[in-house]
């Protein structure tokens, strides 16, 4: 790393020069600042509360850049530096206000002992305002200048932005229960967002769900030391999804400054615009769920269990691919539908027992759930396999099937002809590489037109989707002493690697796990 005289060497200050230098670096700067007020207050002995909260954070995240050039020396007394180009400090200033308002009155009036009604309604609104400022300037008259006064230089960059959303909504909710035997709940949400056109701002997004404890029936006469509770419940809803770019309806220009003086000066430039998609509008998924509510051993074990169907329509993804000369990125937009199934499961153990005449208090839950998902609609009338198409499992993986690998030149010129994947320098086929199998058995090992119906010797070998992801909870409790540990998983996912496992792979990679053994 160092000469004889205790200089940086080419090499050394071309890798970690910044580093043992000390001076070149970015100071990172993040501060946040929450506060939530609260009241509440009742009516008519409380059958009446009406509740609210405002908060207001504020979240700064600054930067602070220095790049002065790095010394090392080749020869003897003579002095170069790395980076002569910069020389430059950087201040950037990014600040975030968000404030949010919730106000809502619950009403619970008492007509009997065998009918309970409660009734929600509320108002909520939040909104985001962000601003950057970023200065950047070089001619830093010494290497430890920490103050932009201190560069002198005449490249000066100024640059700032700005993003700003709100979103604003009503919500209800009505629950009523007979006996608390049928157990009946409405819901709805109002919501307008800042984030689509005017005329696709609003939505109203209903629900209803139903129960029927069963343990409460008259004609149950089952001990409840085996079975406590039973209940079983259904529901049927929609919610909308707004998380999108604040200004994905509206073009967008690229100003910036010219890199070519003109006159003296450095004229403005404005970029292509950004292509926007048309009828932007919310993202609703339709649930569909039954379930049940199991306690037995006097509620010590309990057991939940959910299948439900979702239905995504409008799902906010990228455009079919478009052809090179369209000239920019396909813009987001409402573009698929979807259907998701699943199913969830709790089984829980809560029991307690007495250690040291206390009371020891201990808990065992398993978690277990699975889910598939199937593309419905998407503009993919060829259902190409680079993009969405009709009756996709969402996460599938295309890949060829490995035949074992090429044992002789013989072996190579007797096979389908395989142009694909090579492991060897020289471009050509050699005896120890992986031979691929001819599903198509037009002798040519390829892609087809890669489409579903011609993917030519490609099959789907397996799906990203995490399936059977299940979790344990343990926890205790015992004289003010607790402990409580939690382990997940996955029960079945095929992986297939990326970009960032090429080290763990090495250089084959390529053509080695881009298809798994038929097998």
């Amino acid at each position: 790393m160092f000469n004889p005289d205790g200089t940086l060497t080419y090499s050394a200050a071309y890798t970690v020069g910044d580093f043992w230098y000390g001076k070149n670096g970015i100071d990172m700067d993040r501060r946040v600042f929450r506060n939530t007020a609260d009241f509440s207050a009742k009516f008519f002995d409380d059958k009446l509360r009406v509740n609210g909260n405002f908060t207001f954070q504020t979240t700064d995240n600054n930067e602070y850049r220095t790049r002065v050039p790095v010394p090392y020396s080749r020869k003897p007394g003579v002095i170069e530096y790395v980076g002569t180009n910069y020389n430059d400090l950087q201040n950037l200033y990014r600040q975030t206000l968000y404030t949010a308002t919730n106000l809502y009155a619950e009403y619970e009036p008492r007509f009997s002992p065998n009918h309970y009604v409660k009734v929600l309604a509320g108002y909520n609104y939040e909104h985001s305002n962000y601003r950057k400022l970023e200065v950047i300037r070089n001619g830093l008259i010494y290497p430890d200048a920490k103050d932009l006064s201190l560069a002198l230089g005449q490249s000066i960059t100024t640059n700032g932005g700005m993003e700003t959303w709100a979103i604003v909504g009503g919500f209800y909710r009505l629950n009523y229960g007979f006996k608390d035997r049928y157990l009946l709940e409405l819901n709805g949400r109002y919501d307008g967002s800042s984030k689509f056109p005017t005329d696709q701002r609003y939505a109203f997004f209903p629900s209803v769900s139903a129960g029927w404890r069963v343990s409460n029936e008259p004609f149950w006469k089952v001990s409840p030391k085996a079975i406590t509770d039973l209940k079983i419940r259904g529901s049927y809803g929609s919610l909308g999804n707004g998380s999108i770019a604040s200004y994905a309806f509206q073009e967008q220009f690229n100003i910036s400054q010219s890199g070519r003086v003109l006159g003296g000066v450095k004229p403005q430039k404005t970029g292509q615009p950004t292509v926007i998609p048309d009828g932007l509008t919310w993202e609703t998924s339709t649930t569909s769920d039954l379930g049940i509510d199991l306690g037995m051993l006097n509620n010590r074990l309990t057991f939940t269990g959910d299948a439900y169907i979702r239905k995504t329509k409008g799902m906010f993804t990228t455009g079919m691919t478009l052809p090179a000369v369209f000239g920019t990125d396909v813009p987001k937009g409402n573009y698929a539908d979807l259907t998701t199934k699943g199913w969830e499961a709790v089984l829980t153990w809560r029991d307690k027992l007495q250690v040291s005449s206390k009371p020891f208090n201990y808990e065992v839950r398993l978690t277990m759930s699975d889910y598939q998902a199937t593309i419905d609609k998407f503009n993919n009338p060829n259902q190409r396999l680079t993009d969405y198409y009709a009756g996709q499992k969402v996460g599938e993986i295309w890949g060829f099937e490995t035949a074992g690998y090429f044992t002789s030149t013989d072996d190579i010129a007797n096979s389908p002809k395989q142009t694909l994947y090579k492991a060897s320098n020289t471009g050509q086929l050699l005896p120890g590489d992986i031979k691929f199998r001819d599903l198509n058995g037009d002798g040519v090992i390829n892609n087809g037109d890669n489409t579903v119906a011609n993917p030519g010797d490609r099959r789907i070998i397996g799906n990203s989707t995490p399936r059977y992801t299940y979790g344990i909870m343990l926890g205790a409790d015992w004289n003010n002493f607790f402990f409580s540990a939690f382990f997940q998983g996955v029960g079945k996912q095929d992986w297939w690697p990326g970009s960032e496992a090429g080290i763990f792979w090495g250089n084959i990679t390529a053509h080695i796990i881009s298809c798994r053994n038929g097998n």
